[in-house]
């Protein structure tokens, strides 16, 4: 019998099209389409594990998926054929053997998450970014993203957990800046944690812009933290400014 191996890949997909990354019962999905090329490739249904589990319509440019197989196509030739059978708004950025344990998932020490806010109308802009209307307060939404960071519980900035994993995560790195890119110009948030909860970013992001807005204080989301109460503070930004940037193992 042939040798098991782990196979890893990096991802780079447009979310526009998918209905998320999870397999769902007809629906277009990004695990549905990475695993239907793999089992063209291989000759068998290979179930994935992500190292993250993105939102419709949310972007990635350093997903991480693996999955054994006891297939002796090498690492090389897997990440060519399957981008010669892919569609076109998902790209095998990398592929490698990697330890049978390792799992892209349980295996990462931390994620980062990007969301992009365009000031103004953008037609280029309109699937990868957000659009507001006036200029944010970033200093006041700079001191709203240092109360995150340390181990929180971020029930309040949730929309439920799966299975016991809980809302306690650690935030390793959570800031907005200015970011600009030819005649577009808006604010990029980046956060980095152990793991996050559902819609987590989203939320944080779009509370952190109400406060940017002037619609709330720093002290808001403090109370929401401390509480854990998810109420009218807690705004959940569209998925499309959203973008997992890359995976720390």
């Amino acid at each position: 019998m042939d040798e098991l191996r782990n196979i890893k890949l990096a991802l780079e997909y447009d979310g526009s099209g998918f209905c998320g990354w999870q397999v769902q019962p007809g629906a277009r999905t990004a695990q549905g389409e990475l695993e239907s090329a793999l089992a063209r490739l291989l000759g068998s249904r290979h179930r994935v594990v992500a190292a993250s589990r993105t939102d419709s319509g949310a972007h990635a440019r350093g997903q991480v998926v693996s999955f054994h197989t006891r297939s002796e196509l090498g690492a090389g030739r897997i990440l060519v054929a399957l981008n010669a059978i892919l569609p076109e708004d998902m790209v095998v950025r990398e592929a490698g053997d990697v330890g049978v344990e390792f799992n892209a998932r349980r295996s990462a020490r931390s994620r980062k998450y990007t969301y992009r806010v365009v000031l103004g109308p953008s037609a280029l802009w309109r699937r990868r970014a957000w659009s507001v209307r006036r200029p944010l307060d970033v200093p006041a939404m700079q001191t709203a993203c240092g109360l995150v960071l340390g181990l929180r519980d971020f029930r309040a900035f949730s929309a439920g957990v799966e299975g016991n994993a809980g809302t306690l995560c650690t935030v390793m790195e959570c800031r907005w800046r200015d970011w600009a890119e030819g005649a577009s110009r808006g604010y990029l948030f980046e956060i980095v944690a152990d793991r996050f909860v559902r819609y987590m970013v989203r939320t944080l992001a779009g509370t952190t812009v109400r406060i940017g807005e002037g619609r709330f204080s720093p002290d808001d989301l403090k109370a929401a933290l401390q509480s854990g109460l998810r109420h009218r503070l807690a705004y959940t930004a569209p998925a499309r400014g959203l973008c997992l940037e890359e995976v720390a193992y």
